[in-house]
């Protein structure tokens, strides 16, 4: 009887175990790079509820992070998490303060007196770190060579969004993260669901001359002399067959520098991003708000001239009554005389 009350116990517990370790987690930016051998032949498919990011690399295998802007169910996990981690720590504390004041009487006291967890003092890891998406080098799509230059590309499937180019990184499967952080300026666009986002070889930064070079970086002296090339945005022929858009960038303000890489910037983007001194500016931004100013002064304008048109008419009515009336006057006899 006693067993049987024990395995019914442990089954009990199994089967409550999902439910009891359940906590509240955060969401996580989910990806998974794309290889066209893996799509060639069916292990891996184009999800339409997904979205796809596509990188070219001339040259050389590349590598980089992206960080995906938290939507607000993400958020709302987020700070669901939170709290409950801080009421954790508040359940904790009183235990810890114990054990602390019982070695401080005795003399061996290490640190400082734990301090009281509040929502004043309180801090888990930031939503950022939830929200990076990684590619390369490793896990190319496909690699060509056309005898004069190899190229390697990248897909990355990811979850529908905004993303910002966070630099040319490496994330580590610990954690560690080496490379440049683009903290003071980068761009971001929008990945939808359902077709591929082309970001071409824009990233390799071979439309950039020394001179918009020199604005992201201080190591000027190893930089090249060479002309700008156009950013080749196309698709290979192997994706030609999939919805594809090419990436509508815009400017990214500054970050923190919660991966402790080396910080930088991307070159100014003609007619995306520009700096004022150390200011990212959103050249997209002005240009639309100017646009909308435009607009809006124009129409205020033909209000304007609409207003007036209709008082002069109303006046040129009220005049043309008034001459009628005068002229119905005076046709009339008056019958004193």
């Amino acid at each position: 009887m006693k067993r049987i009350l024990t395995l019914m116990a442990g089954a009990l517990a199994l089967v409550a175990a999902p439910a009891a370790a359940e906590k509240i987690k955060p969401d996580i930016a989910e990806y998974k790079a794309i290889e066209l051998k893996s799509l060639a032949s069916g292990k891996q498919t184009i999800d339409p509820s997904k979205a796809y990011i596509f990188i070219r690399s001339p040259k050389n295998r590349s590598n980089g992070v992206f960080l995906k802007t938290p939507s607000p169910e993400e958020i709302a996990n987020y700070e669901a998490k939170w709290r409950e981690e801080l009421a954790d720590e508040i359940k904790k504390y009183p235990g810890r303060l114990e054990r602390w004041e019982v070695q401080q009487k005795v003399g061996r006291a290490r640190g400082e007196k734990p301090v009281e967890p509040t929502e004043a003092n309180f801090s888990i890891a930031p939503i950022d770190t939830r929200m990076m998406v990684p590619f390369g080098p490793q896990y190319v799509f496909d690699k060509s060579d056309d005898g004069e230059e190899k190229t390697f590309s990248y897909l990355v499937e990811v979850e529908p969004g905004e993303y910002t180019y966070f630099g040319p990184m490496f994330a580590m499967p610990n954690g560690q993260v080496f490379g440049q952080c683009y903290c003071m300026g980068s761009v971001k666009f929008e990945a939808k669901a359902g077709q591929i986002t082309s970001l071409g070889d824009f990233l390799s930064l071979g439309w950039a001359d020394r001179a918009a070079l020199e604005q992201s970086t201080f190591e000027r002296e190893l930089l090249a002399d060479r002309p700008a090339v156009p950013t080749d945005w196309s698709l290979p022929d192997s994706l030609a067959q999939y919805p594809s858009v090419k990436a509508e960038l815009r400017a990214a303000g500054k970050r923190n520098n919660f991966v402790r890489a080396l910080v930088g910037r991307i070159p100014p983007v003609p007619g995306v991003l520009a700096y004022e001194r150390d200011v990212p500016i959103d050249l997209v931004g002005l240009a639309e708000a100017e646009a909308k100013a435009r607009a809006e002064a124009e129409a205020a304008a033909a209000e304007r001239a609409r207003a007036e048109a209709e008082a002069a008419a109303h006046e040129v009515g009220k005049a043309a009554e008034a001459a009628e009336a005068e002229a119905e006057a005076e046709a009339t006899p008056d019958p004193a005389q």
